[in-house]
């Protein structure tokens, strides 16, 4: 279902919230499986992997998120802009950001947003790790996830307060710990620790 903010405004609080989730997640299914349909490789990143990842072990702790992030290489996404608009999604770029929008009149909110493999969004640090094409799926997100590493590694790269909460949100669940430190790019390391130091120092003992 593509969200319909009119549909959104008639519901009372907490309602219009489930509709809004619901409206994203139906969203990364439609997108993968027109993806699927046309062979087009790619992860879901970004929030809604984390939320799968910290699922897998305790959904007690999923955090939500607005929109639908993806990673791709860029010439499976210049195929996927001539592919997908039959299924619905159409290629845009705003601000420098590549993305297709949900439906020809759909707005850069509502859209699927795109991380390209090896290259710098702006304001990251290093470019996008790559994924690789076995696909990670969890029973209540069907959509392939970009496995755990390079997922905490993109995560660093951004650094932004709610990636430090994710990563913070998967050390609570035990998907790891310090030791993957030496796992990671050495110029991301140092942001592993201040991470890792904020996990410990907010979220280790807490019984939020």
């Amino acid at each position: 279902m593509r969200f319909d903010p009119a549909v959104w405004k008639s519901l009372p609080g907490a309602e219009g919230w489930d509709y809004w989730m619901a409206a994203v997640h139906d969203r990364a299914r439609r997108f993968a499986e027109a993806c699927q349909a046309e062979g087009i490789p790619f992860n879901v990143c970004g929030g809604m992997a984390v939320m799968a990842w910290v699922a897998s072990i305790n959904p007690d702790f999923i955090r939500t998120t607005k929109d639908v992030d993806v990673i791709m290489r860029r010439s499976d996404m210049q195929r996927a802009a001539v592919a997908l608009p039959q299924h619905g999604f159409f290629f845009a770029e705003t601000n420098g950001v590549p993305m297709f929008l949900d439906g020809a009149d759909g707005k850069p909110k509502h859209a699927v947003h795109v991380v390209v493999v090896g290259e710098h969004r702006r304001l990251d640090a290093a470019p996008a790790p790559d994924f690789t094409d076995e696909a990670l799926r969890h029973a209540d997100y069907p959509w392939p996830r970009l496995a755990l590493l390079p997922l905490i590694t993109s995560k660093l790269i951004a650094s932004r307060p709610h990636d430090i909460a994710h990563l913070c949100d998967m050390a609570r669940v035990g998907l790891f710990d310090r030791s993957w430190r030496d796992r990671l790019p050495e110029p991301l390391r140092d942001r592993f620790d201040r991470a890792m130091d904020d996990y410990d120092r907010y979220y280790r003992d807490s019984a939020h």
